[in-house]
């Protein structure tokens, strides 16, 4: 597994010595020191774990290490060398770097696991520039459990037993990034009530929204940034599954559709913050919960002050949840606006004594996944002041496409039956204490029945209450800096709401950033294969720091993990229908799939709805690996079509785009459409596979996070590439249905869910043409008989050889 590294600064010399020297790594008088006695200290300052006061304690543990197979390294030392070879240093040096020998490198060739590990090395170390040089690139190295050496010293106390020598209330930077050199043992954890203009509760006051704080202690003397994670679960959540709406019912004719409009909440004027700086109260409630990202954790040891807020309707807070609506998008702004100094913050819920965050620099970040993530997007698109970048992880850009899809109520994966109004419940825990339960409950059943009004779980069609809930609309007010993170195997926030969202962004006058991994719903700041917490710390010294670091220049604009190699990373310029070369494929009568030569017949298919899914009693993700590897009780209800094996890798880039020419026995219908590649070899874990549980070190006994990352896994026939789904009746217009009848031909175009995926030699490349897929559309009652025209059907998508 190679240990990618893109976070690394490529720095001069004296750059080198005076970083080195301001972290007290190198002892101010090193230039009257031996090559030997140099050595010596340097190798001892990476023993973090012993006192560095204690030099016999430091020189003993040298004997702990070997320079060769007959050899260690004190009596190596014993000799005074005036230089040390290569393999002798990297045999050392790994062995810092957490290896074994014999176990998992082999002490006569160290360069060569060193490369295999795609760790840097040097060239020669022949006198103490080079020495000094080596080591400074060793401490930028990235180590067995996936940090860089620094960071693993600092988890062992490195920082904290020189607190005295460092500078006092400053950042210290190496190598462009923070180091955890703030006392995590005296994090100021406190609660404050932020002031939106909103009365979604309908008592006359503005909502109060709970605010939680977690900054360094070092930040009462001197001003830090704040990463902001709005979180509408930090609260807590109530999970009530047996609410999910049923999806074992029938199609209804779309034709019902009525446009369900918007309707604003109740709005009113929160009270101005004071003009004085000083006229603020200090926080009196402390916080008791922890934040909820590790990411956050990570860099509040490095002096980022992390801020959650759940805003309205979460415990603590007042109002209402109202999923997606422009409401949840201004009161988890008002946040922002306290943090740079533009809304008022009270000390509690009495509203009479108002609090400042002094402590803020007035520079925001966002952090976050899901529906973390889709805040950052909507906060974003607001330009509000104060927000200078956001890390969106798995985000949804429109609600639209998160809950529906071209006509259709579609379900995130693993959440069958959820909607706005569902997600709404979950996330209102303000019902939880009483007091607000007696008096949030009766407006909160009004919303719930107007939010399952207004989402039109009967037709799934387009509708203005929706189309409020798309931030893509508002891409031009976008003032901050840009990183979206999704998975390419993400069917919860589907990918197209990546996609669609990064067609805008790019074209912004904005610094922007995509990472697409190989993952479901998932975070990647702990993956093997990558530096994602070394980039982000680079990124937010640059953004929230204003300290040019060469962030902007470290890595291109699209950073896509590879599906059959996971540690292999594609840096491209760019993620869109627009990247390779467009390939159109034809089924055929005898269910091939072919570049040239349409079939000629009409091949029928009946649908069963989700009867026999009912009685077979399996989970929706075992239905579907059985599903797209042909099993006979699934397939005979669709129409299958393959390619020959590849003689060549070919990669699919962006979204594939299929015509259907299809009509059903009833007037109304669903199709879905998946690409499937086939063929017997190992895959990639579905789920990132720990390596190190809580084998990285967040700061100085500060909690830890876990080493992962995708591998090599069994053997199985099939796996699903995309896919997408349309209502037959919106045939004619995506965002509106039309009647249709029975046993008449369609003409269908619509494009299946973005992708980029390697189809490797000897695999096949299959379509499928179904209808109901269980985990996602509603399941039929009755039975229903498709006809497809292969005269007029086709796929089509670009490719890169």
């Amino acid at each position: 597994m190679k240990y990618n590294q893109y976070a690394y600064v490529e720095t001069d010399y004296q750059t080198q010595v005076k970083e080195l020297l301001n972290i007290k790594f190198l002892p101010a008088n090193f230039e009257q020191l031996t090559f030997s006695e140099l050595l010596t200290t340097m190798v001892a300052n990476v023993l973090a774990e012993v006192n560095p006061q204690d030099e016999d304690a430091r020189k003993v543990k040298l004997t702990e290490f070997a320079v060769s197979s007959n050899q260690n390294l004190t009596a190596f030392l014993t000799n005074k060398p005036e230089k040390i070879s290569v393999e002798q240093f990297y045999n050392v040096a790994l062995q810092l770097l957490g290896y074994h020998v014999q176990y998992d490198y082999d002490l006569a060739n160290p360069v060569k696991f060193m490369k295999k590990q795609a760790l840097p090395t040097v060239s020669q170390i022949d006198n103490s520039t080079d020495l000094i040089a080596a080591f400074y690139r060793l401490l930028n190295t990235r180590t067995k459990n996936g940090q860089i050496l620094l960071d693993v010293m600092a988890g062992k106390g490195y920082f904290y037993d020189r607190r005295n020598e460092l500078p006092q209330n400053e950042f210290v930077l190496f190598n462009g990034k923070s180091q955890p050199v703030f006392d995590t043992s005296k994090v100021i954890r406190e609660v404050v009530y932020v002031e939106c203009d909103l009365d979604t509760d309908g008592d006359g006051h503005p909502d109060l929204l709970q605010t939680t704080i977690f900054r360094p202690s070092e930040s009462a003397k001197m001003p830090v940034p704040a990463l902001y994670t709005a979180d509408p679960y930090f609260g807590g959540v109530i999970a009530n599954e047996k609410r999910n709406h049923s999806v074992d019912e029938n199609l209804t004719d779309a034709t019902i559709w009525s446009n369900p409009q918007y309707q604003p909440a109740n709005h009113i004027k929160a009270k101005a913050p004071t003009s004085s700086n000083t006229d603020a109260n200090p926080a009196t409630e402390r916080a008791l919960n922890k934040a909820p990202y590790t990411l956050n954790e990570y860099m509040l040891a490095r002096g980022f002050a992390s801020v959650v807020a759940g805003a309205i309707g979460t415990r603590g807070s007042d109002g209402l949840r109202i999923t997606g609506g422009p409401e949840e998008t201004e009161s988890a702004k008002a946040v922002i606006e306290w943090l740079h100094g533009d809304r008022i913050a009270y000390t509690d819920r009495t509203r009479k004594h108002e609090t400042k965050a002094n402590w803020c620099n007035g520079n925001i970040g966002m952090t976050g996944r899901s529906y973390l993530g889709t805040l950052q997007i909507a906060l974003a698109t607001t330009g509000v002041a104060g927000l200078k970048t956001i890390v969106s992880e798995a985000a949804i850009s429109s609600w639209y496409d998160y809950y529906r899809e071209h006509g259709l109520v579609i379900a995130p994966e693993a959440c069958q039956g959820e909607d706005l109004d569902m997600l709404a419940e979950t996330c209102q825990s303000n019902l939880w204490d009483a007091g607000d339960y007696l008096k949030i409950k009766p407006k909160y059943d009004e919303m719930q029945k107007t939010l399952l009004a207004k989402a039109d779980r009967l037709t799934g069609q387009y509708s203005d209450f929706w189309d409020v809930r798309n931030y893509r609309h508002h891409t031009d007010q976008i003032k901050c800096s840009w990183i979206s993170v999704h998975g390419l195997n993400d069917w919860n926030v589907k990918p197209k709401n990546v996609y669609k969202i990064w067609q805008k962004v790019k074209n912004l006058p904005i610094e922007h950033h995509l990472f697409l991994h190989q993952g479901p719903h998932y975070n990647m700041n702990n993956l093997v294969s990558i530096d994602f917490t070394d980039l982000m710390n680079l990124w937010f010294v640059h953004e929230l720091l204003g300290i040019e670091n060469q962030a902007y220049k470290q890595w291109p604009q699209v950073m896509i993990q590879d599906n059959l190699e996971a540690d292999t990373w594609h840096q491209e310029q760019d993620w869109s229908n627009d990247c390779g070369h467009e390939s159109t494929y034809y089924p055929t009568d005898d269910g091939q799939l072919q570049k040239d030569g349409n079939g000629q017949k009409q091949l029928t298919f009946t649908d069963v709805g989700g009867k026999e899914f009912k009685k077979a009693k399996i989970s929706e993700n075992d239905w579907q690996n059985q599903f797209i590897s042909g099993a006979k009780k699934w397939a005979k209800a669709s129409l299958r079509f393959s390619t020959e094996e590849f003689i060549h890798p070919v990669t699919i880039v962006g979204r594939p785009t299929v015509k259907i020419r299809v009509s059903s026995n009833l007037n109304k219908g669903q199709l879905s459409v998946a690409l499937v590649e086939l063929g017997e070899r190992k895959r990639l874990t579905p789920t990132p596979r720990l390596i190190m549980p809580g084998g990285q070190e967040l700061g100085y006994r500060f909690g830890t996070d876990t080493l992962q990352e995708f591998m090599p896994d069994k053997v199985t026939p099939a796996k699903l590439i995309t896919k997408g789904h349309m209502n037959l009746q919106n045939y004619a217009d995506l965002k509106k249905s039309r009647a249709i009848e029975a046993n008449q031909f369609y003409d269908l175009e619509f494009q299946l869910q973005p992708t980029y995926y390697k189809l490797p030699v000897q695999s096949r490349l299959c379509l499928i043409i179904y209808s109901t897929d269980q985990g996602m559309t509603k399941r039929p009652l009755e039975d229903t008989t498709y006809t497809v025209d292969l005269t007029q059907t086709e796929i089509r998508f670009n490719q890169q050889s």
